[in-house]
């Protein structure tokens, strides 16, 4: 009677399948069986995708099902492709050890049956698995290196592409045959980083109101139905969007741990064709999220926080000098001493008054409040002095130099499409000159082949061509879009009138651009300017 013989198929990553199916070790398990006239195939397991290294025995049901399935005798042999396949720790010697008990025999292709049967067996499969499991820690290594070279080199080292961004073919081809892939900025997602950007550094919005905020306007979520603060989180601290990979954001140690930013590895140069966000507004949003956090740490810790940050730590309040004010008497920090008085309005009905102040934590007998009438009308009118100077400040230059950058980079790229028209023009005109060599056979490629070469230059010409088309008409709408809307006269923002339009969020943004400290002592109000 032939043995029933069942088969294990394992690839630890998806990008070692082949259309969703593991062929080669089927192809080779299948072989394997018809060489030995006494077994017979009965049924395959398969593992797409799980590491045998990061996972444990109980973690991967294929191998419960099939300890469940010897348990109840229904084969008699587990044939793999090689000892890794079952696994790449010591514990696992112990699961081929429990197969043996059963009656199982556990074969691989390439090393033979695994047997148990002495204490020379099973010192040997230990010995064996201890090996899979440095050959993993080792390919794991070389693997983390590749990525880390690439990463540096400014390549995608794969995944999922980040929101504002689609995979599409780099034209590059890997080792393994794979056609690679690189990112590419989806422009209507673009404009809404840009938006998540603008209103964590302009507006000094966290994740929840930011995310309020889009949902508020109904701009469609990523993959839920409503933008959560952990998605604008994720996208507030990717470094993609000021046109750097990164790698070592985070380590999992059974959970994961985000790292440094200092311990963060980043490409060696900017990526110009991947930038959606300024390089200095990425930055600021980082200086502002880890600012909160520290504040959050020392709350938490039971410390106090009063160094001045650069910027407001909340905005969701009606006080605009919270985090600028401090007592000219102890120095300490300003708090938000508001209330509100709950009045009877005519319709009956009770309506709260807001009454705003600003007080002393350590409640200074000199005095230790402030209305927030007094003070914020005495700083928004030194404010509006302020910017009422800067008002004649003509960026009509700045405007110029914008269009002009923009420009500079379409023209870049025309050079660069036209070195490589002329590099195919080449190739193509070399390639001509073999035609006859290749006829009379005297060519190392066919005629056959020639023609299919020559056939694959002459469509990348021709793709460049029209990308070349396609950026000197963007070019020309950057020239008239500079024609058109630079100003004639020299452009003045009225910035005065732009703070007083702003609401509270807004004027504490520009004041923690403007004032660096506000020293309030009694009727005597010092600010302390950073221009």
């Amino acid at each position: 009677m032939r043995k029933k013989v069942r088969t294990l198929l394992r690839v630890s990553s998806r990008q070692q399948l082949r259309d969703n199916d593991i062929p080669i070790q089927r192809a080779e398990a299948e072989q394997y069986i018809l060489s030995r006239p006494d077994w017979q195939f009965d049924k395959e397991y398969m593992e797409k995708a799980v590491s045998a290294y990061k996972n444990g025995v109980e973690d991967r049901k294929v191998l419960q099902d099939i300890m469940a399935d010897a348990q109840k005798h229904e084969f008699d042999v587990l044939l793999t492709y090689m000892s890794d396949r079952i696994g790449r720790q010591e514990e696992y010697s112990f699961y081929v050890a429990a197969l043996n008990k059963l009656g199982i025999e556990v074969w691989t292709i390439k090393d033979g049956q695994l047997k148990t049967g002495d204490h020379v067996d099973k010192l040997l499969n230990y010995i064996r698995f201890w090996q899979n499991e440095g050959e993993s820690k080792k390919t794991g290594m070389r693997v983390r290196d590749h990525q880390i070279e690439l990463v540096k080199s400014g390549k995608f080292v794969g995944g999922k592409a980040p929101f504002g961004y689609r995979l599409i073919p780099s034209g590059i081809i890997s080792s393994h045959g794979r056609a690679l892939k690189k990112l590419e900025i989806v422009e209507k997602d673009a404009e809404i980083v840009r938006k998540i950007y603008f209103l964590a550094t302009h507006c000094g919005m966290g994740y929840g109101k930011i995310a309020n905020a889009l949902n508020e306007d109904g701009i469609p979520a990523i993959l839920a139905t409503q933008w959560k603060p952990s998605t604008i989180a994720s996208i507030l601290k990717n470094p993609i969007y000021m046109g750097y990979y990164a790698l070592n954001r985070r380590v999992n140690h059974g959970s994961f741990t985000r790292l440094d930013r200092k311990d963060w590895i980043y490409s060696k140069e900017q990526i110009p064709e991947l930038v959606i966000i300024q390089k200095q507004d990425w930055e600021k949003a980082q200086q502002i999220r880890e600012a909160r956090k520290a504040k959050l740490h020392s709350h938490a810790a039971g410390t106090s926080c009063d160094a001045p940050f650069s910027f407001p730590l909340r905005t969701s309040g009606r006080l605009a000098l919270i985090g600028l004010a401090y007592c000219g008497y102890c120095g300490s920090k300003l708090k938000n001493g508001s209330y509100y008085q709950h009045r009877t309005g005519k319709p009956c009905q009770e309506q709260p008054a807001f009454t705003g102040r600003y007080l002393c934590p350590q409640k200074c007998p000199a005095r230790s409040c402030y209305s927030q009438n007094y003070l914020e009308s005495a700083v928004f009118w030194a404010a509006e002095q302020i910017l009422e100077q800067i008002q004649s400040i003509d960026i009509s230059e700045d405007l110029h130099q914008i269009y002009v950058q923009k420009q500079k980079k379409l023209r870049q790229e025309a050079d660069m499409l036209q070195k490589k028209k002329q590099q195919l023009r080449l190739d193509i005109s070399s390639l001509e000159e073999k035609i006859p060599e290749a006829i009379r056979g005297d060519y190392f490629f066919s005629a056959e082949k020639l023609s299919s070469i020559l056939s694959e230059k002459e469509l990348s010409f021709s793709a460049l061509q029209e990308q070349e088309r396609s950026l000197l008409a963007e070019l020309r709408r950057a020239e008239r879009e500079q024609s058109e809307q630079t100003p004639k006269e020299p452009y003045l923002p009225d910035w005065k009138k732009e703070f007083q339009n702003s609401d509270t969020a807004a004027k504490q943004m520009l004041l923690f651009h403007l004032i660096e400290k506000i020293i309030v002592k009694d009727n005597d109000i010092t600010i302390n300017l950073k221009i």
